[in-house]
């Protein structure tokens, strides 16, 4: 089976951390104005269901993280390596002190 997102597995490590089911974490979900059930929430944890912005956005909310922590180590890795090299571009060459 192809998998349909890199996050879901993590959701489920997260969402275990918290103590919930799957039931209820749809229906934190609900609260926060997701549209999910158990059992798309069960889809999206074992890959099988793509996750829209609108659903990231309600993670993000319960779980109370930044949106790169959804993300595998390997991810998160690049996007610090994007940040430094932005960081470099934007600080231009460094200039010695005579």
């Amino acid at each position: 089976m192809k998998r349909r997102n890199i996050i879901g597995s993590y959701l489920a490590k997260l969402r275990h951390e918290l103590g919930l089911n799957q039931e209820d974490m749809a229906a934190r979900l609900q609260r926060h104005r997701v549209d999910i059930s158990r059992q798309m929430l069960a889809n999206m944890e074992s890959g099988r269901t793509q996750i829209t912005d609108l659903h990231l956005i309600g993670f993000l909310k319960v779980f109370r993280i930044c949106l790169i922590q959804l993300f595998p180590l390997e991810i998160r890795a690049l996007d610090e390596e994007f940040a430094r090299r932005e960081k470099d571009q934007l600080d231009g060459p460094r200039r010695r002190r005579q």
